[in-house]
């Protein structure tokens, strides 16, 4: 069983809030044996980037760094995904009987790297269908506003709107659907409805896909800001190819509609274990 301190109660408060806000921050649900690990992982991952890695200089000499699908290549992630908490947590934040892997992505922002991460969510950027999409952010580094930390606009999970992709570097939208509104038309104007979200190493901040957020560039000289996300579907997501989505690391051996989980090997499934 899982043991949470939410800040509210507990697992049921956690998933309620969740579920109200489309954000909530778990607190020490990771020990330190974990985040050892999640560390040297980093480290490896960083030192040997796959196709899907990403470096964006910054304008004062830092960088934000990205890779993805990590347990696809590395065995270190793949016992991370497997063996920790995460499984458990998403599901149970997600409120289903079973969640898979999607993918899981480092983020690094380098010292000196001011460029905030622009408002988006996530869910517009994937090939995905269905509802029961989370991401569980881990911070590998104490997180606060000067660091990068992440905003979220509380409840805009459940509006029914999806907004254009943006592209991180131009700051410009990536088109994908017509149905889809542009996020340059969307003030936020009840700064009421903003969460700023600090974390430390240990925490988990678990959030919906359709969630709108954003995070703060790094302002300081000296301090990393090392972030694994891994981001977990339910029982209801499938395979939706649309154009103009992120690439995959390879081609999934699944046709347009199938449920996620039938390509176990590029989608395992963490929750509950198998074998």
């Amino acid at each position: 069983m899982l043991a949470m301190d939410s800040g509210e109660g507990g697992v049921t408060a956690a998933a309620q809030q969740f579920a109200r806000d489309g954000v909530v921050v778990l607190r020490g649900v990771l020990d330190a044996a974990w985040l050892q690990h999640l560390s040297a992982a980093l480290g490896e991952a960083l030192a040997a980037p796959t196709p899907l890695a990403q470096n964006l200089a910054g304008t004062q000499g830092g960088a934000f760094r990205s890779d993805m699908y990590l347990s696809s290549a590395f065995a270190s992630f793949r016992e991370f995904a497997r063996r920790s908490p995460v499984g458990e947590i998403g599901a149970r934040m997600l409120g289903v009987e079973h969640v898979t892997l999607f993918n899981d992505e480092l983020l690094v922002k380098e010292p000196r790297t001011p460029q905030e991460t622009p408002w988006h969510h996530d869910m517009p950027y994937w090939p995905l269908g269905g509802t029961s999409v989370c991401s569980v952010w881990i911070p590998l580094d104490p997180v606060t506003r000067q660091v990068g930390a992440l905003e979220f606009l509380r409840g805009s999970h459940v509006w029914g709107r999806r907004f254009h992709p943006r592209n991180f570097n131009s700051g410009l939208d990536r088109p994908t659907e017509a149905r889809e509104d542009s996020l340059q038309a969307f003030i936020a104007s009840d700064p009421d409805q903003v969460i700023t979200t600090e974390a430390a190493p240990g925490d988990c901040i678990v959030f919906h896909a359709l969630t709108l957020h954003r995070a703060f560039g790094n302002t300081l000289p000296d301090a990393r800001r090392r972030a694994i996300v891994l981001r977990l579907v339910g029982p209801d997501v499938v395979y939706e190819p649309r154009p103009r989505t992120i690439p995959l690391i390879w081609a999934p051996a699944l046709a347009p509609g199938s449920p996620l989980d039938a390509d176990r090997e590029l989608f395992p499934r963490l929750w509950p274990p198998i074998g």
